[in-house]
């Protein structure tokens, strides 16, 4: 009689996941029984996000679709919204009210935005998660069809990377239309986008400069009001649209599970990727905090380079074979796109606003997607 299978469950559509799975299609495993669970039939990718905002791709073009997906690795699609995690019971609770049931769990969930359920984002619009880019782009349309002679007026709070490139996106489709607007990032600290370095954060402020996106700095914004973002100083932003793009935050069901969490509510995780209290919970991208790198950041070049350790660690745990580490690299190259055939790049030494650099960009997220969207047909395509 053959031994029973792992129950491994995937919770999560985010890079590390997909690439499990093209894994698992490529060289499947018969001890993994695999499920995954994903909020929708097709994810997007956050990478080209702004870009479909800004009418550069289809909808098509950035997103997988799951369930084929799954198919190919042999593995079952659960499409729903995971609402709890009971580590003791080892079972995970969608918010449908099912209950999936797991011997291995890995989450995969990215993050959220910081304060985007409070009253001080109720009349925002969002990018996470990924699914609402949708709605986005449809208020960012309709804002460009409106015509009239007024200013469409849009206000962005939070400028990290994704704020600054939705900034770009969205002076892109406005200015298409031949709209009038006034675009306004509203950011904390004092530097755009917020974490980079000096050198990379000036030559960003000349592209938006140069986009005609305005700046305010040192400033907190609240979307209390409709048409209306008021800021921390007194004053007030009117607007036809605000977009809520703070930093990162961690889903409650982290929190809520009663493993251990960092102050922000990620999961503390060794450096096997596995909780800190509970080897049979692995947490990838955004959702974990690593213990010897806790002020790593919560970037998606990071997860790409988690992928191969999990995919070995996953099938070591199940067999109880020893765990591989992870290591952070020390730099990455990152690439934000400005909506105009440009984009901004920095890679250790190099900064440059260029077209160039949006090539590189394209060519790369394109490589990605292909990978991922033609595996269904290339595994049937195996002998």
């Amino acid at each position: 009689m053959p031994p029973p299978r792992t129950r491994l469950l995937l919770v999560g559509a985010g890079h590390v996941h997909l690439e499990i799975l093209r894994r698992l299609a490529l060289e499947p495993n018969p001890a993994l029984e695999t499920t995954i669970v994903s909020l929708e039939e097709r994810h997007l990718y956050s990478g080209m996000t702004p870009g479909y905002l800004a009418g550069q791709y289809t909808v098509d073009e950035i997103s997988f679709d799951v369930p084929a997906i799954a198919r190919a690795a042999g593995a079952a699609c659960v499409i729903g919204a995971a609402g709890g995690l009971n580590a003791g019971g080892r079972q995970v609770a969608l918010q449908d009210g099912r209950v999936l049931h797991y011997d291995l769990v890995s989450l995969n969930i990215g993050s959220l935005l910081v304060g985007a359920d409070d009253e001080s984002a109720r009349y925002a619009e969002r990018i996470k998660p990924l699914h609402r880019a949708a709605r986005l782009k449809a208020r960012i349309d309709e804002l460009a069809g409106g015509g009239g002679s007024g200013r469409a007026r849009v206000v962005i709070i939070g400028a990290g990377a994704g704020g600054v490139e939705v900034a770009c996106a969205t002076a892109a489709v406005l200015d298409r239309a031949g709209r009038a607007r006034e675009i306004t990032l509203v950011e904390r600290g004092d530097g755009v986008p917020a974490g980079y370095p000096a050198r990379f954060q000036a030559r960003a402020r000349t592209a938006l400069e140069t986009r005609g996106v305005r700046l305010r700095l040192g400033a907190l914004g609240a979307a209390r009001r409709a048409g209306m973002v008021d800021l921390d100083d007194g004053s007030a932003l009117r607007c036809d649209l605000v977009v809520w793009l703070t930093g990162p935050g961690a889903a409650p069901l982290l929190s809520e599970s009663g493993l251990p969490v960092e102050p922000r509510g990620f999961l503390w995780t060794d450096d096997r990727l596995r909780s800190t209290a509970d080897p049979r919970v692995f947490a990838v991208g955004d959702c974990g905090t690593m213990v010897e790198h806790p002020r790593l950041a919560k970037s998606g070049v990071y997860a790409v380079r988690e992928a191969p350790v999990l995919w070995h660690n996953l099938r070591a745990a199940a067999t109880g074979a020893p765990l591989r580490a992870y290591r952070p690299q020390r730099d990455f190259l990152s690439i934000l796109n400005t909506g105009d055939g440009r984009a901004l790049l920095r890679y250790k030494g190099l900064v440059s606003w260029s077209r160039w650099a949006w090539w590189v960009k394209d060519r790369i997220d394109r490589s990605f997607m292909r990978t991922y969207q033609r595996l269904p047909l290339a595994v049937r395509s195996l002998p």
